[in-house]
């Protein structure tokens, strides 16, 4: 277990998001272990344009996909399964709070006041369990995470 582990951290696509004239990244990436959970952020998920948006009251999502292949050497990668989940953030001026939205915490809105606070939820993934149907000892994986943040 532990060398399937090793390989799919290895094997970690880190894929960079474009968003306007910043560039953000995939950073802090950690695997556990059966159930695997998934733990990253994103770093630079916030821009001008997305801080406007936020601020101006719209609500605003950033969606993670989380893909896992099964590599084989002579024959096609067998996908194992993808991961899908969404942050949204409004901001509501009269009360000067942010209810945010996690999916992968059961989808119920909460709030929080601190504008970096909502930020490091908004791009931080912790512990976010996917089930794959099966893993077979020795094989060799790869797991590919994508943010896109839209504004």
């Amino acid at each position: 277990m532990k060398k399937l582990i090793a390989l799919l951290i290895f094997f970690v696509c880190l894929v960079p998001v474009a968003s306007s004239a910043q560039t953000a990244s995939i950073t802090g990436f950690a695997l556990s272990r059966a159930p695997l959970k998934v733990s990253f952020k994103v770093d630079g998920a916030f821009n001008k344009d997305i801080e406007e948006a936020i601020q101006s009251g719209l609500p605003t999502s950033f969606n993670f996909i989380i893909k896992l292949d099964k590599l084989n050497r002579f024959f096609p990668n067998e996908k194992i399964g993808d991961w899908e989940f969404r942050h949204t953030v409004k901001y509501d001026s009269f009360r000067d709070e942010y209810d945010i939205t996690l999916d992968e915490s059961g989808g119920k809105p909460f709030k929080v006041k601190d504008a970096q606070e909502m930020k490091r939820l908004m791009a931080s993934c912790d512990a976010v369990s996917i089930e794959p149907t099966h893993l077979a000892a020795g094989s060799r994986y790869r797991l590919r995470v994508k943010a896109e943040l839209d504004s």
